[in-house]
């Protein structure tokens, strides 16, 4: 076997069926060892529409691989369709081969750029191993996968891209239907040589494999010959295929076509030797809805689809179904503001449920940047190292205006003449929006009554460009040295807490950095003017470690506040001020009316 992957380049044929609703029982099998070169059988397809047709095959040969102990079939194909089609095409691949009526295998690979009508056939003997989950079979691992049918439907232009090189399925052709579904049939029937489906999205957008069944076996499903993405356990959706036509190429003819909109099972496994399936028992999946409106032309569009359950995978098909939403609605790339709203709902999220809201602003391309939320919240559920999240529904909302609802943060002033512990700093913050006058507005936050006084420092950010909302890792506290600290975090719900109160792009942020001792502890601190001896020196030094070490000063809590604006906020601005002890001598005659209040 080896001799003939180092000479050719091998071909994958993906075939995907999702649509099974008759019971079949397993015809009987011939197993490599009694198939002879040059005998005469057929394999069965379909070439057009749901109608399975037969066509002509010869064993040319086997094609031992002694090293691991698995076999391929090298056959010929023949007959007016293959000779229409020009040889067998993607789309093909598990297209189930019988000699004497009896199932050989399945349709699988074939070599790039040879004559089409020559294709190798994986035994069903290692296809029937599919059903063990414990079984790997791995003696296809040196074949390459190319031209593998991705039908899209829903998405196109820049989405249908996007999607097209994030997903990065190897070697596999994509290509663009004209619409998500096909109606189907009043009682539709899966046997071996339909046309199958494995759908990754379904609903108003669908992303699927077509392929053909090899076996059906009473609920069992066999198909492909070969893997779709080769993620061993799996949870596609799997519906029949209407195959529209087939294309013929020189690189290599191809099916198009698209799924029925019938869910008639899952796939549940996805190895070397090809795609295992039941019917009757249906995939978790996640329900996405997205509406967007555009207030600038008063349109409204909203997308309804199912998304497989899968963590790797979620991010990608999500983003590109808001992106065509998104699209589609505005009818241009450009500048404009959006107002996003997403909520997902899930075991063990907090209350079963996570809400972020933000405002965002582009002068190039609006609909790319409304993503930034979905991609941070899908990072944080589906990569967070501390629990699985059961994600069972997503919505998102967008409100777009072709408008540049920005401004730069352009100065400060405090309007305090004295500021004491407990009071409320007043400031007066001027914002330049684009293109426009500036405007001003006054805004408080108070002073807590334990800060230290002394110089203290105002930091006044927009959460577009504010500062970092993370944690910085915390040193290891000597105790828990069995327990890995992520990022300073100690747990899933704190990171979600830390990440939906994070300010809005188009809020004013607020800190109070407070001088880190106050002006008592300076006043009172003894001045020894005599210089201390080593030894004492030392023991001075010893007892400060040892107090650092025993004693940790507990953490106060930021000085923080966000203060909501009709704009997205750009820029940074730093202010010191004077924090005063509070008066003694005259009491409340010389307290400022903040302190009263």
């Amino acid at each position: 076997m080896n001799r003939y992957l180092k000479t050719f380049v091998v071909l994958l044929l993906l075939l995907t069926i999702f649509n099974i609703s008759a019971i079949a029982e397993k015809p009987p099998i011939m197993t490599v060892d009694n198939i002879k070169v040059g005998q005469q059988g057929y394999a069965k397809t379909v070439f057009k529409g749901t109608q399975i047709e037969k066509f002509p095959i010869e064993i040319i040969n086997i094609i031992e691989d002694q090293s691991l102990d698995s076999d391929l079939i090298l056959i010929k194909a023949s007959g007016e369709k293959i000779k229409e089609a020009g040889g067998i095409a993607s789309g093909m691949s598990g297209s189930p081969v019988y000699i004497d009526d009896k199932l050989i295998g399945a349709i699988s690979y074939k070599w790039q750029e040879a004559d089409h009508r020559f294709a190798l056939v994986t035994p069903i003997i290692e296809m029937l191993n599919l059903k063990k989950e414990s079984k790997d079979v791995s003696f296809y691992n040196s074949l390459k996968a190319v031209n593998t049918p991705i039908m899209i439907g829903g998405l196109t232009g820049r989405s249908f891209d996007r999607l097209k090189n994030n997903l990065d399925i190897k070697d596999s052709r994509f290509i663009s239907t004209s619409s998500a579904s096909q109606q189907s049939v009043e009682n539709p029937n899966l046997e071996a040589g339909s046309a199958l489906a494995v759908q990754l999205v379904r609903g108003d957008v669908s992303v699927a494999s077509i392929g053909t069944v090899t076996l059906v076996d009473n609920n069992d499903v066999y198909a492909f010959g070969h893997p779709f993405m080769n993620k061993g356990q799996s949870n596609y959706l799997m519906s029949q295929a209407y195959i529209d036509a087939i294309i013929p190429s020189r690189s290599q003819p191809f099916k198009i076509g698209s799924p029925m909109d019938k869910l008639l099972g899952v796939i549940e496994s996805d190895r070397n030797a090809g795609i295992y399936g039941k019917v009757k028992k249906f995939p978790n999946i996640i329900p996405l809805t997205v509406k967007v409106e555009d207030k600038t032309l008063d349109v409204t569009k909203e997308v309804r689809t199912q998304i497989i359950n899968d963590e790797k995978l979620l991010g990608e098909l999500g983003s590109s179904i808001i992106l065509q939403t998104i699209d589609s609605t505005l009818d241009r790339i450009g500048y404009g503001t959006s107002n996003v709203s997403i909520e997902i709902m899930g075991s063990n999220l907090p209350d079963g449920r996570v809400l972020r809201e933000n405002m965002y602003y582009s002068n190039n391309d609006i609909a790319v940047s409304t993503l930034s939320d979905y991609y941070r919240m899908m990072d944080l559920i589906t990569k967070n190292p501390f629990k699985e999240i059961n994600i069972f529904d997503i919505k998102v909302n967008v409100e777009t205006q072709k408008t540049h609802d920005v401004a730069l943060i352009q100065e400060a002033e405090v309007l305090n003449e004295e500021i004491y512990p407990g009071s409320k700093l007043k400031l007066n913050v001027v914002f330049r929006p684009y293109r426009s006058e500036a405007i001003s507005r006054e805004v408080t936050i108070d002073i807590p009554e334990d800060i230290n006084t002394g110089r203290a420092t105002l930091a006044i950010s927009g959460g577009y460009t504010g500062l970092p909302n993370q944690r910085e890792p915390q040193e290891d506290s000597g105790n828990d040295v069995n327990q890995a600290v992520i990022e300073g975090y100690k747990s899933f719900d704190q990171m979600l807490k830390d990440y939906v109160e994070a300010p809005m792009n188009n809020e004013l942020v607020l800190q109070i950095y407070p001088s880190f001792i106050s002006r008592d502890q300076i006043n009172s601190a003894p001045n020894n003017l005599e210089e201390d001896t080593e030894e004492e020196a030392e023991q001075e030094a010893s007892e400060s470690e040892e107090a650092i070490t025993s004693e940790k000063p507990e953490e106060k809590p930021e000085i923080k506040k966000y203060v909501y604006t009709d704009y997205v906020l750009e820029g940074t601005l730093t202010l010191d001020f004077e924090v005063k002890n509070i008066p003694e001598d005259n009491g409340e005659k010389n307290m400022t009316e903040d302190r009263k209040e």
